[in-house]
């Protein structure tokens, strides 16, 4: 399963796309898609905070990375950073603790639908609200 979000600071509200196989470069537009939806509608503008994960730097995701100006600036962290910097690893971290180890299936197909069901019903339910992020150095 392959899952790209965006997580909001500081009030943890949570953007993802999602798709079966692992992630990939296809999977940044309509996760900027909704990013630019949501900056239209507050009226602010977003700094997106990306790493450099293989998905980012597709020609695709580039490309839809430098369309989305003025309405999402992406902010590279440089090579190595550490993770204290991105605040959506903790967020990862938390989900896979948290959830995803007690998702057994049969399965690995099967997986896929609950997981996104949990994550859907996390974000409406504000229980992201309660996620203890590391601070930054």
């Amino acid at each position: 399963m392959g899952v790209v979000g965006a997580l909001h600071y500081p009030d943890k509200h949570f953007l993802f796309t999602h798709q079966l196989q692992r992630v990939t470069g296809d999977m940044v537009p309509p996760l900027l898609d909704k990013l630019v939806a949501r900056a239209k509608r507050t009226g602010k503008r977003i700094v997106l905070v990306i790493d450099n994960g293989r998905p980012f730097d597709t020609r695709l995701a580039r490309a839809a990375l430098e369309a989305v100006s003025p309405w999402v600036r992406p902010f590279r962290l440089p090579r190595y950073t550490s993770e204290t910097l991105n605040w959506i690893e903790d967020f990862w971290e938390h989900l896979k603790d948290t959830y995803f180890s007690r998702m057994l299936t049969q399965q690995r197909e099967a997986f896929y639908p609950d997981a996104v069901r949990l994550l859907s019903r996390l974000r409406h339910s504000g229980q992201l609200k309660g996620l203890a992020l590391r601070e930054t150095p």
